[in-house]
């Protein structure tokens, strides 16, 4: 695992719709691996290696769930809507980072009251996103506008990236920095001269898979491998049967979410390629979310598909937690698989007689 290039990720400001800073961290990554970098209308990013044999997409969607500045009122405080699936219980208090428009960070809280200053009844009734604000420091309206922030502002929890214990990671946005990462230190690593390979950080994922459907137009792939994460079930208080996935026992396949089945022969082959390379595979199913995967198999007449999940505790939250030995299964598993692609059994996936 490149560690230092997964905190990278992780700590840069990325939510839906303004991933700018996500997207640098890749392309000075990948540029001198790739022998084309483009961006499809929307800003995925595409890096692409060789030019030959079937085209193999390798996916992880750059955004973050997070918040926008939609008021400034005049005593200082900022009013926000979220951007991405949020639980409101999970945000007050946490820390914040405001990225203005021309790349400044600016620290901030999402306000909470104090008990002293709450009836029994009120601590018993959860705040709205409504009813939540944002606190800078600043005393007036016009000392947010001389911080340079505005209306408009995309706001990320505050980058928090650290190790714990010898295997755990945890971090704000690893949903899905981690597909990221996964994704550039497979395209550095895999060379296999049968198969033109890309590397895809799409956009927007959080907001309905938008950034997969242009980045699907744009490269027109033949297989896709969608690299994600997916709610690990292994804490108190989760129904386990509904949610199986365990940190440490490797990733997890999607065998189906909202949006997507996955293509059976590619399901197998990653099957295999999990069984060569002695790495642990675990799976999953989602009713209630989607991936990539959702936009991939049905753009242009459709095309073989698996996502492959990280199991991750605390979801769209401003932390949460990964198995390093998940990440490394995953990395092996799904390099065993793109080395063993070309023509013949990329044809034979698409083989529906």
């Amino acid at each position: 695992m490149n560690t230092d290039l997964l905190r990278k990720l992780c700590d840069a400001s990325g939510v839906s719709g303004d991933e700018h800073d996500v997207r640098q961290v890749l392309i000075s990554t990948l540029e001198n691996d790739a022998d084309e970098i483009t961006f499809d209308g929307l800003g995925s990013f595409v890096a692409r290696k060789g030019t030959q044999g079937p085209k193999v997409a390798i996916v992880g969607h750059m955004d973050e769930v997070g918040f926008m500045v939609t008021h400034i009122c005049e005593k200082g405080f900022i009013r926000f809507t979220t951007v991405g699936g949020w639980w409101s219980q999970s945000m007050l208090n946490h820390r914040v980072t405001v990225r203005t428009r021309d790349g400044q960070k600016v620290a901030g809280v999402i306000g909470s009251v104090a008990p002293h200053a709450l009836t029994e009844k009120q601590k018993q009734q959860p705040l709205t996103f409504d009813e939540m604000f944002i606190d800078i420091g600043a005393s007036s309206r016009e000392e947010v506008a001389t911080r340079g922030v505005a209306i408009g502002d995309f706001i990320s929890p505050e980058a928090n990236f650290a190790r714990w214990g010898e295997d755990k990671i945890v971090a704000k946005a690893l949903d899905n920095r981690v597909g990221c990462a996964l994704m550039a230190e497979l395209f550095q690593t895999v060379n296999n001269p049968e198969i033109t390979l890309y590397g895809v950080g799409s956009v927007e994922e959080e907001v309905g898979l938008r950034g997969a459907q242009t980045s699907a137009e744009h490269i027109k792939p033949d297989v896709v491998i969608v690299l994600d994460t997916a709610v690990a079930g292994d804490v108190p208080g989760i129904d386990s049967i509904k949610y199986p996935l365990k940190l440490g026992d490797g990733p997890g396949v999607m065998l189906f979410d909202k949006r997507y089945f996955p293509n059976q022969k590619l399901l197998a082959a990653l099957k295999e390629s999990a069984s060569r390379s002695a790495a642990p595979l675990q799976f999953s199913t989602m009713k209630t979310g989607a991936t990539d995967g959702g936009r991939y198999n049905v753009m242009g007449g459709g095309r073989p598909v698996v996502a492959l999940c990280l199991p991750t505790r605390y979801l769209h939250a401003n932390s949460g937690m990964i198995s390093g030995k998940d990440y490394e299964a995953a990395l092996t598993m799904v390099r065993e698989l793109l080395m063993s692609l070309d023509h013949e059994s990329v044809n034979a996936m698409k083989d529906f007689r």
